[in-house]
């Protein structure tokens, strides 16, 4: 940690501490990732303008100046806040009044839970009033003060208890934090008044969590919480397949799925949401079996309403709902079969949708080892093919239009269709990509 920023507010003559998730992380013991650095938050009782002039060699950004916030360039960015009382939440995410006479004790007294609620000097002293170091130690997450009061000031940091819940571990890769039963108890008192909560700022937070190490557990356990944003979650809840291939409820399968994939937002997403569509796609033939036609296109409809409603970012819903509707693919060791996917969806995205499918089948409970050998197979020849630099479309075809039409098709859609042609021929081994076989083809037919 770089102590700079403290030290030249202490030669000022004013007292700072490093405070907020940096210290947080740094107690739990956990090491900075150098290409996902850490935020760093300082608070002072140096005024904002006494910032501005202690920092008047560096760049200084206005970022919340009202709030006694300024963001000073080191050249890393660094938020610095005045200590500060605050008034009342009338708007649930701004206090209506700053007193910025406040002491430290006062300062940390606003935060949202005791481990945010700790402060450290440049020395390295731990100025901690409300025991947030004993409940980093036993693991627990409870709010300073009185929880209710703390969720309805700001309903947004119920969605931060489950995001710190799901996000933080121990060095060993343990669950850190488990709300205590007050602070639990609250959360779900509280959960309607997510409904005030701007959907940006919920959208941003439901992604962290859904990314987080534990993320499969927080949401079986805080679902009706998540469920107040996002109602489908609720229909998937204790939703029975009556499916023998199924040994779990909808919502139960698709979480074991979100946690067979990567730590990547667009997948975590396409794997939570990739059966949203079968309790409305729902019903019982007359075999007995519940059968759900149609899921992943009524799965698509209702992923990405969910996504407007949250005012997510259109490349995230594109990238997830395109997972959610080709979820159902059925793969084959068929090497033509293969590059014509890859010419369809994108070698990038098909990769997806194969990993997507291996995890779907991973959470019925029931995949067999010859079914896991099958992807990973699969896997290896659209690997190869890109590898090797075989043709699966268009633009790898020898020629292109304009050799078609001076082999004596005339211009228009005829060239498409026999560019086409051409490419279904090669990619299934019936002719050689070269510009002669390809020319030679043209004049047979």
């Amino acid at each position: 940690m770089n102590v700079s920023i403290l030290q030249r507010l202490e030669t000022a003559g004013f007292s700072a501490y490093i405070v907020g998730g940096r210290l947080r992380n740094m107690l739990l013991g956990l090491e900075e990732d150098p290409e996902n650095p850490w935020d760093t938050d300082v608070t002072t009782n140096a005024l904002p303008e006494q910032v501005k002039d202690v920092f008047s060699d560096c760049r200084v950004l206005e970022t919340g100046i009202r709030h006694g916030t300024v963001t000073v360039l080191t050249p890393e960015p660094v938020e610095i806040t005045t200590f500060r009382k605050d008034g009342a939440y009338s708007d649930s995410r701004h206090p209506d009044s700053v007193d910025f006479s406040a002491t430290l004790e006062e300062d940390l007294a606003r935060r949202d839970f005791t481990v945010n609620a700790i402060a450290m000097d440049a020395r390295g002293n731990i100025e901690d009033p409300f025991g947030g170091r004993e409940d980093l130690n036993n693991h627990i997450l409870r709010t300073v003060g009185d929880p209710e009061e703390r969720f309805r000031e700001d309903p947004l940091r119920i969605f931060r208890a489950l995001r710190f819940m799901a996000a933080l571990t121990t060095p060993d890769g343990e669950r850190a934090l488990y709300a205590d039963s007050k602070t639990e108890a609250a959360l779900f008192t509280c959960a309607p008044l997510l409904e005030k909560i701007a959907p940006e700022r919920l959208c941003s937070e439901f992604y962290k969590l859904i990314t987080g190490d534990f993320a499969g557990d927080v949401i079986r356990e805080y679902v009706d919480i998540i469920g107040v944003v996002i109602p489908p979650l609720l229909a998937m809840k204790d939703f029975n397949q009556h499916n023998p291939y199924h040994k779990y409820t909808v919502l139960e399968h698709c979480i074991r799925a979100m946690e067979a994939v990567d730590k990547d937002r667009v997948m975590k997403l396409a794997a939570l949401f990739h059966d949203v569509g079968k309790p409305e796609t729902f019903f019982i033939g007359d075999d007995g079996i519940g059968h759900m036609y149609g899921h992943p296109q009524a799965g698509e409809r209702i992923f990405r309403s969910i996504m407007t409603r949250l005012k997510a970012d259109r490349a995230t819903t594109d990238q997830a709902a395109a997972l959610i509707k080709h979820h159902d693919l059925v793969f084959h060791r068929d090497r033509a079969l293969l590059k014509r996917w890859m010419n369809r969806f994108t070698p990038e995205l098909l990769l997806r949708i194969l990993t997507l499918k291996e995890a779907d089948n991973l959470a019925t409970g029931n995949m067999s080892p010859e079914l896991g050998d099958k992807f990973r197979e699969i896997r290896s020849m659209i690997l190869e093919i890109l590898s090797e630099g075989e043709c699966f479309s268009l633009k790898d075809l020898a020629i292109d239009g304009n050799d078609v039409i001076a082999a004596g098709i005339e211009a228009g859609p005829a060239v498409g269709e026999v560019l086409s042609r051409l490419l279904s021929l090669v990619t299934e081994g019936r002719i050689e990509n070269t510009r002669e076989a390809l020319l030679s083809a043209i004049s047979r037919s």
